[in-house]
């Protein structure tokens, strides 16, 4: 049996996110470790419930259940190299007939781990459906019940105010205050582009926007988990860690512990990739009106803070850039977290004191009275 709930999240992520089609070749992936208390989290019954939903479009679904490498947490010694893991060949194998990858690892994520895994999809011009909402409870969260399109249209709207070559600032009341310029988008012309080789379920972040000239300070206090992980620091820090930045490069980190962790980490980066490393290379910030779960919906600690990267109400600016050294494998995502910031691009503000603006759009709004039964733009109605 499927709560209707679930039966919601399902057909959205199917429809709306993954645009699954009859006759298409889908291939859904989770790890087995997820099953178990490791890092990938999964249940079984929504791995089912999705497969099934593949089925009733008359797409063809291939289950793939991964044994991930077993590696140590923490990537990196201060006094030895750098070592990557591979991603599993029956995984390559599979996508080479693959029209869609529905993806339930957290270690196949696109922007937080290996290099190899978006080269993969290239290679194979596979889109990757990352469904997030990995387990039963959290299908039937108020975050995976929050349509899909609204969101989408939270991070269009904001990303259509954004133009390469505009100038922007940040500042929060814990001190912060960092300028600099946009880079040009990636298409080209506009940063508003609608998913379609990545998409992600739910839909929860603005596109990446490249930022150049960044001067000033970011002060923050927590970081994504995933990367938290990898250096050895926790999410939540012990400390505030400050970040002086000039001409575009990390010239210092001071605060407590983590700090000096951070220190030594792109310190043994820079030893082994080059200066390049301390470059600040981007920002973007959260779109999900909904976006954290209770203890009892997931009890893993850090899963709820990687959903909450997500809310509407976090910004974040992108530490270091060692993505383009090919002896490098790994995509670094050391992220200042900011709640609370405003954000100003040109005359219009991204964020304003924690608000993202583009919820009052009246696209967005009317997107909303659609969906009456659903939650919405009211975040304490749920």
């Amino acid at each position: 049996m499927m709560p209707r709930q679930a039966a919601i999240a399902v057909n959205d992520l199917l429809d709306n996110c993954g645009a699954i089609q009859a006759g298409q070749h889908v291939v859904i992936v989770a790890a087995l470790d997820g099953l178990h208390g490791g890092e990938n989290l999964v249940d079984e019954q929504t791995v089912s419930w999705v497969q099934a939903g593949v089925q009733q479009r008359a797409a063809y679904a291939s289950v793939l259940w991964l044994d991930m490498p077993i590696r140590p947490a923490r990537i990196w010694n201060p006094s030895g190299k750098i070592e990557g893991w591979r991603v599993p060949p029956v995984l390559k194998g599979a996508l080479i007939s693959a029209d869609v990858f529905i993806n339930h690892c957290v270690d196949l994520s696109i922007e937080e781990e290996l290099k190899e895994v978006p080269d993969i999809l290239r290679e194979h011009n596979v889109p990757m459906v990352r469904n997030m909402a990995t387990t039963t409870s959290l299908l039937t969260s108020t975050w995976a019940q929050t349509p899909y399109e609204l969101v989408s249209e939270i991070r269009l709207q904001a990303a259509a105010v954004l133009q390469p070559g505009a100038r922007w600032t940040i500042t929060h009341p814990n001190g912060t205050l960092l300028q600099g310029t946009l880079g040009p988008a990636p298409s080209g012309e506009t940063y508003a582009e609608p998913r379609t080789g990545y998409r992600p379920f739910p839909e929860g972040v603005l596109p990446r926007f490249p930022i150049r000239d960044v001067e000033g300070e970011v002060v923050f206090q927590s970081t994504n988990p995933i990367w938290a992980r990898h250096v050895g620091i926790p999410t939540q820090f012990s400390a505030p860690v400050h970040v002086t930045i000039r001409d575009g490069f990390i010239k210092e980190f001071r605060g407590g512990p983590e700090a000096e962790q951070l220190q030594a980490f792109f310190a043994t980066l820079a030893r082994e990739f080059g200066e390049d490393t301390y470059r600040v290379r981007l920002m973007h910030g959260g779109t999900h009106p909904h976006a954290h779960v209770r203890s009892d919906q997931c009890p893993s600690d850090s899963y709820r803070t990687f959903i909450e990267h997500h809310n509407w109400s976090s910004m974040h600016v992108h530490l270091g850039d060692s993505r383009r050294n090919p002896g490098f494998p790994y995509n670094p995502h050391i992220t200042a977290e900011l709640h609370d910031a405003t954000v100003q691009v040109g005359d219009a503000y991204l964020w304003k004191e924690g608000r993202l603006t583009s919820a009052d759009h009246p696209a967005v709004q009317a997107i909303a009275k659609r969906y009456p039964d659903r939650p919405g733009l009211d975040v304490g109605a749920w």
